[in-house]
């Protein structure tokens, strides 16, 4: 009576284990990926960081408005990634979906489609239209409120997009990343002027990114150029062959960039790729140097 008890009993042990080894096996042949969680937050939280501290800043461009930048430490954070618009009310100005892409922190400067798509990313956390102070690790946000660029065209649109009673959709957050000693602004569709008080947060950007052409003129840029005097310029918010369709009204940043190096004489660094690589060290001397991505943007 104990041995017919105690046959079963090791068959299902040798069973189990013959079980646990294959799936040890399997587990071991199909190399599961990182965990893509808060775990490295988590890390970067307990150990902090110095977004003052020199370093290499990478930056990404995504088209449009959609910059991905990484910090020394390796935190990501991308700006303004962009969608079609799903009402209806505006034709189809992007060819395809913003891609999956992971990152640390999403940005939207506005809540406009071409720059709210922050379902989109694969984000382990979202800040819309900051306003305030953030920081985590050796990255610093500071977000500057202030107002789109309104239309004056007719006394409807004025009254609906020009301050101070303008719809939420015109306001806007300009926002200021700091990482390896570098200030970068990304001015969003903010006005060409915005409220005095922000001259102090602007005046001492390295790095100001902002729409050329279609939401800013070239008077205007220039006087915002001029104003702030940042170490670099770099346009977007331009027409990009193979991402933004015609229907758009977006138009290509080669005119302003050309006039930028002939006229104004500036160092124009036409980039041959869809990313740079930028650092204290590589703009020490610099006085409104211009890198143009042109035609180059990230697709995955």
């Amino acid at each position: 009576m104990r041995l017919r008890t105690f046959a079963p009993i090791v068959l299902l042990v040798l069973l189990a284990l013959t079980f646990d080894a294959r799936a040890q096996q399997s587990e071991t042949a199909t190399a599961p990926s990182p965990a893509w969680n808060d775990n490295s937050l988590i890390i970067v939280q307990k150990e902090g960081g110095d977004p003052t501290r020199a370093g290499d800043v990478k930056i990404e461009f995504y088209g449009h408005d959609a910059f991905k930048i990484t910090s020394p430490k390796g935190l990501t954070v991308l700006t303004d990634p962009w969608r079609n618009d799903s009402t209806g009310v505006y034709p189809k100005w992007f060819l395809n979906e913003f891609p999956a892409l992971r990152v640390d922190i999403v940005l939207s400067t506005h809540a406009h489609f071409d720059h709210d798509a922050v379902e989109r990313p694969n984000a382990l956390m979202v800040l819309e239209r900051l306003v305030g102070q953030f920081k985590l690790g050796d990255i610093e946000i500071n977000g500057l409120a202030d107002k789109h660029q309104c239309d004056s065209a007719s006394a409807d649109s004025q009254a609906r997009t020009c301050p101070p009673n303008n719809v939420i959709g015109f306001d806007n957050a300009i926002q200021v990343i700091e990482t390896g000693g570098l200030r970068i602004a990304i001015w969003g569709d903010n006005r060409a002027v915005p409220d005095p008080s922000l001259d102090h947060y602007l005046k001492n950007v390295d790095v100001l990114i902002l729409p050329i052409e279609t939401i800013l003129t070239r008077d205007e840029v220039d006087a915002i150029v001029r104003k702030y005097d940042p170490k670099a310029v770099i346009p977007a918010h331009y027409f990009l062959n193979g991402l933004t369709t015609d229907i758009s009204g977006l138009e290509s940043a080669d005119g302003w960039v050309n006039d930028w190096e002939k006229i104004h004489h500036s160092d124009v660094r036409r980039l041959d790729s869809a990313d740079l690589t930028l650092s204290t060290a590589t703009l020490k001397g610099s006085h409104s140097r211009v890198y143009y991505f042109g035609k180059h943007f990230e697709k995955k």
